[in-house]
């Protein structure tokens, strides 16, 4: 159970006027932390709220679900959300057990959060309901047209133009606001892979069901299942109090439309390969119609800022994650709290350019490091049946057979790579980095300017990578390509 406690935020001494455009979770997270700092928001959303992302199943990790206790999110959650323990792993074809992992009572202490699972549609309404609680108003079935960051300004599709200190973008990654700072449209690359999204009713699902498939409805600690196939993979988890089961099916396909949003078209019964485990049929069977989402490669953007230094990015519009990952929305959550903990210590709007790009510094390695992490995990748990698979495979069967979690470390050695990696990323707390941040750095870069405004501390090309003073450990980067930049249109 988690120990973290609301406070009070520190409200900042200047309150801006900030345009977010996209209503998805990265956009009311910012929504929330912002106003929560005494801001003025408003979300530009173009749906009409209740059809944003559907309503497929979410896994909130201890970093994510840590920040939103401290928002004062905590029974809120409690009432929409499952708290997980275990995690049984399996072979998509057999159904042959290959291990557990248990996140135990210690590790959630550590990381002050609690792995949960509920669905995007949940976690949407509690932050539209904090955010509107908060102050933040909330625009629906608004089109943004065109953007000048250079003037902060929104052209709308009914022409009306809308101002502002900040524009966020947070409108994913085919959205504009990432065209804008890309200079150009990313519709990404398929990589050969599709996600389904489904859900399906337990109570229909028990009706007939036999007893060694009872287990994917009510099992002590609300265990998350995977299978792991030959070109393709499953996962699922409790939902609704039970009521439901989210499902992720990963399948070998070239089709490179479909995305979050689409209406549940899919027919998983003839979409799931054979051979295939009893207990994934019969979920295949028994679902609804899923949501196709293609997986597809996109630029990794350079910079999150725009040249002018008033529009930036968030989100899966700053570092678009694959679906059904684990860290995109924890990313996007984090994003938010750190924007807000930066933009609390305003007191001038000189200072606008310098904290955006403080705030890319903060988060670059950390999301892009996370997002390779869960494009990897897709690949690792689709591995063609051969040498490394059996060796995956063998692996995680010999410590279940020794009593250990599968991501534990040898006898006699420390934990395992990816164990530790796991340890840093729950451990993470972002808010934390960004105070750290401010009386490291922020506060010197002020007391430069105060004495000499061309100090280097107060210019980005100066290089210095304020991340990597940081107290917490965070993944290497892996890298990011530059991209040719246009320029800005005006508005007309």
């Amino acid at each position: 159970m988690s120990s973290e406690k609301c406070t009070a935020p520190v409200k900042a001494s200047l309150a801006l006027d900030f345009l977010i455009v996209g209503g998805g979770i990265a956009g009311l997270a910012s929504a929330l932390a912002l106003t929560r700092m005494g801001h003025r928001v408003t979300v530009l959303e173009k749906s009409d709220g209740l059809k944003n992302r559907g309503g497929g199943g979410i896994r909130m990790p201890p970093n994510m679900s840590k920040i939103l206790f401290h928002w004062g999110l905590t029974e809120r959650l409690r009432r929409v959300a499952l708290t997980s323990h275990p995690i049984l792993f399996s072979r998509f074809e057999s159904g042959e057990l290959l291990g557990t992992q248990v996140w135990d009572n210690e590790l959630l202490r550590e990381t002050q959060g609690e792995f949960m699972l509920t669905t995007h549609s949940d976690l949407h309404k509690v932050l539209t309901e904090a955010a509107l609680a908060h102050g933040a108003k909330i625009r629906y079935n608004v089109e943004v047209a065109e953007i000048d960051a250079q003037e902060q300004a929104l052209r709308l599709a009914s022409d009306e133009v809308l101002t502002a200190d900040v524009i966020i973008g947070a409108d994913g990654e085919t959205g504009l606001c990432r065209a804008e700072v890309l200079g150009k449209q990313d519709r990404g690359s398929p990589v050969g892979m599709t996600m389904f999204d489904a859900t399906f009713s337990t109570e229909t699902a028990t009706k007939d069901m036999p007893e060694e498939i009872r287990q994917f409805v009510n099992v002590e600690g609300n265990m998350v299942f995977i299978a792991f196939g030959n070109g393709r993979a499953a996962m699922g988890y409790p939902i609704h109090a039970h009521k439901e089961i989210a499902f992720h099916f990963f399948v070998r396909d070239n089709r490179a439309d479909g995305k979050y949003g689409d209406p549940p078209s899919a027919d998983l019964s003839a979409l799931v390969p054979n051979p295939c485990d009893a207990r994934l049929r019969m979920v295949a069977d028994l679902a609804d119609n899923a949501v196709r989402v293609a997986v597809k490669d996109y630029t990794d953007l350079e910079d999150w800022v725009h040249d002018s230094g008033r529009l930036v990015l968030v989100g899966q519009a700053a570092h678009p994650f694959p679906p059904a990952s684990m860290q995109g929305a924890a990313m996007a959550v984090e994003d938010a709290a750190v924007l807000a903990k930066i933009f609390a210590h305003l007191s001038d709007k000189d200072q606008i350019k310098s904290f955006l790009w403080a705030f890319q510094e903060l988060r670059y390695k950390r999301c892009t490091s996370a997002r390779q992490t869960e494009v990897d995990t897709i690949f690792w748990m689709t591995l063609d049946d051969g040498p490394e698979q059996r060796a995956r495979d063998s692996g995680m069967q010999a410590k279940f057979k020794a009593g250990k979690n599968v991501m534990e470390g040898e006898d006699g050695e420390e934990d395992s790579p990816q164990w530790e990696e796991i340890r840093n990323t729950f451990g993470y707390n972002c808010e934390d980095e960004a105070d750290n941040w401010w009386v490291n750095w922020g506060l010197l870069r002020e007391r430069a300017k105060e004495t000499h405004d061309d100090s280097p501390y107060m210019q980005r090309s100066s290089g210095f990578d304020w991340s990597s003073a940081m107290s917490v450990q965070v993944s290497q980067d892996r890298g990011a390509t530059t991209e040719p930049k246009v320029e800005q249109q005006e508005l007309r």
